[in-house]
């Protein structure tokens, strides 16, 4: 696929934004080092378009959404620094051929208008799942169109079946796209941790971050449930999308970090596709 050349997993601590973080940034200053070099290496590949597929989003539980604002922004008051803000144009016309594909594949995608946001009390804008691998991307020069995408309670098969539907989206489409999913993995990694502690919980993250080194989606599909209820993870759901966007495709992993200083753990992860030299079978 041709115009699809890089892929990236990013974790989205506001922690890690240097306005937010302050003092508390040289905890976690390999998860910066990494995101700050996933970025340079996205935009190295100078995409038109960037994908990204967050959990903090809109949730719908039969469905994943897509927002089709033109334009969306947001920015870090909630975290005590307003002044950091981005805003980007959506790609209207990928979102279309988003959505045709993922109906051709059964999976139910919202395409979340003005009028949607408003029925059901949501706020069309980045959330911090969204906002802090866009402001690494930003940082790193990126200045193109997103589309914004929300995971939904949807099986981690019909994620997957929804990452080859955009896929196909992106192979109709004469530009240039990266795919990033934002995801922390698990919050139980320490006693202090946010969602308490959990003694299985950094087994889990060496399973996940292996089966993204190896693009092994069957070693996701065959995780022990136990273990990944015991996780309280935000990631799975966009590491199975991310895994039906490579699926079939001539791609390697590349973890750049792994980390858990606050109980959270975080991961960094690219994912390179080996396009055919053109004229060569």
């Amino acid at each position: 696929m041709k115009n699809l050349e890089i892929c990236a997993l990013m974790p989205h601590p506001p922690i890690m934004i240097p306005e937010v973080g302050k003092d508390e940034l040289d905890k976690i200053k390999n998860t910066v080092a990494a995101a700050t070099e996933a970025a340079r290496r996205v935009k190295e590949c100078n995409p038109q378009t960037i994908i990204l597929i967050t959990p903090h989003g809109p949730i719908f539980e039969d469905s994943a959404s897509v927002s089709v604002h033109p334009r969306l922004k947001g920015n870090f008051a909630s975290f005590g620094a307003p002044e950091i803000s981005l805003g980007f144009e959506t790609d209207g016309l990928l979102v279309r051929h988003i959505l045709k594909k993922a109906d051709r594949l059964g999976v139910n995608v919202v395409e979340l208008t003005d009028d949607k946001a408003k029925d059901n009390y949501l706020r069309l804008e980045l959330d911090h799942g969204a906002l802090v691998p866009l402001y690494y991307l930003s940082k790193a020069g990126f200045k193109g169109q997103l589309i914004h995408i929300s995971v939904g309670m949807l099986s981690y098969e019909e994620m997957y079946t929804f990452g080859k539907a955009v896929q196909g989206a992106i192979g109709m489409v004469d530009k240039r796209v990266a795919v990033i999913a934002s995801g922390d993995l698990s919050h139980r990694l320490t006693p202090d941790a946010p969602a308490g502690y959990s003694p299985q919980a950094s087994e889990f993250d060496k399973q996940v971050m292996e089966a993204v080194e190896t693009l092994n989606i069957k070693a996701l599909l065959q995780m022990d449930q136990k273990l990944v209820a015991d996780a309280g993870e935000c990631g799975l759901r966009p590491i199975f999308f991310l895994m039906g966007i490579v699926g079939g495709l001539k791609a390697t992993g590349e973890i750049l970090s792994y980390e858990g200083p606050f109980g959270v753990g975080y991961g960094v992860a690219l994912i390179n596709i080996h396009n055919e030299t053109k004229g060569v079978k």
